[in-house]
């Protein structure tokens, strides 16, 4: 019995977060179709953004060595020709939910909005132009966390963020400078704080991945001054076509930062990847694993009790005798799970 009180204990703590994280990876879309018209993406209902056409999938995925949405599913494409002026511009937007929570009142809790972006050197150059948005209503505009980009005429790339202006000289712009054409993890915070016209959003550009949240450093932070989310506001994303061109894949939405990055849930439904010569196994309070990568290990309630490094062995001295899931994410982004005992 007290075997059988455990499994399920494990199954509810499963169950329970599954509904935690949001996850778009446009795997089932058809190549060369429409963006809007597939998994409940539309058109923004605000009259001015809703010109132009719609984005369109792609095959092919970007990746991020240990980002857990890295190589899956396909991409939606952002047309640099699109929204090169007024009569152009559209918005795709999605409404975001985990499970029953519409994500409304977001007052004392984080959003984390993390996906992968590979951004053309064919963008208009010399102009901030947003490109993914944080949207607060499903019939009518509410942007409330901005995206940017710019891009140089020698194909230099930077990206910016703000809570809503759209004016350059109070837009927060990443330092140094990146480039065109290469695949970059992006995850955006969106911060709401008790009071009003005061929630803070952060955008953190290719966050080392073995590292917690407090400990990345290339991270920019925007305040302006706009209003907040309403209380009966539901969060959306948005992808808009304003002259950048870019590829935008593996979207994840979660209310921390490990489920944003790391893991599905908290790392125990993460698919286990068909490649039965990686293994996992555990000596004392050491974990040996047959590629290097991220190891995150979860007790069976759920809780994960350690992460680390692993360039074939990581020691976790925090380990209690018992039994335990370990979790690989490895340097090509494949996700491996297995079970062990620590004795």
């Amino acid at each position: 019995m007290k075997k059988i009180s455990t499994v399920l204990m494990l199954m509810m703590a499963i169950l329970g977060l599954n509904a935690q994280v949001f996850t778009e990876n446009f795997e089932d879309a058809v190549v060369g179709s429409d963006l809007e018209g597939y998994n409940e993406w539309t058109v923004s209902p605000k009259a001015g953004d809703d010109l132009g056409v719609s984005p369109v999938i792609a095959e092919g995925t970007l990746t991020y060595t240990g980002y857990a949405g890295s190589g899956l599913g396909n991409v939606a494409v952002l047309d640099p020709a699109v929204g090169d002026d007024a009569t152009t511009q559209r918005i795709s937007t999605r409404l975001v939910t985990f499970g029953e929570d519409p994500l409304q009142n977001v007052v004392g809790e984080k959003i984390y909005v993390a996906f992968m972006v590979n951004v053309s050197d064919a963008s208009r150059t010399g102009t901030l132009r947003d490109f993914f948005t944080m949207e607060g209503s499903a019939t009518s505009s509410m942007t409330r966390g901005r995206v940017f980009a710019r891009v140089t005429t020698e194909g230099v790339l930077n990206f910016g963020i703000s809570k809503n202006t759209g004016t350059a000289a109070a837009i927060v712009e990443s330092t140094p400078d990146l480039f065109c054409d290469v695949d970059y993890l992006l995850v955006f915070v969106y911060e709401g704080i008790d009071g009003d016209n005061n929630d803070v959003v952060s955008l953190y550009i290719n966050p080392d991945l073995t590292k917690s949240e407090a400990e990345q450093t290339n991270v920019i932070t925007a305040t302006d001054a706009a209003s907040d989310y309403s209380a009966t506001a539901k969060l959306g994303i948005n992808l808009r076509q304003r002259a950048i061109g870019a590829r935008i894949g593996g979207i994840r939405v979660a209310k921390t930062w490990n489920d944003a990055v790391l893991s599905t849930t908290v790392g125990l439904n993460s698919p286990k990847a068909d490649k039965p010569s990686v293994s996992i196994s555990a000596t004392g309070n050491s974990v040996y694993t047959s590629e290097n990568g991220v190891v995150e290990i979860y007790s069976l309630t759920g809780t994960r009790v350690f992460a680390g490094f692993s360039n074939g062995q990581v020691a976790a001295p925090v380990l209690n005798k018992g039994l335990y899931i370990v979790k690989l994410i490895t340097e090509n982004g494949q996700v491996y799970s297995e079970k062990v005992i620590i004795e």
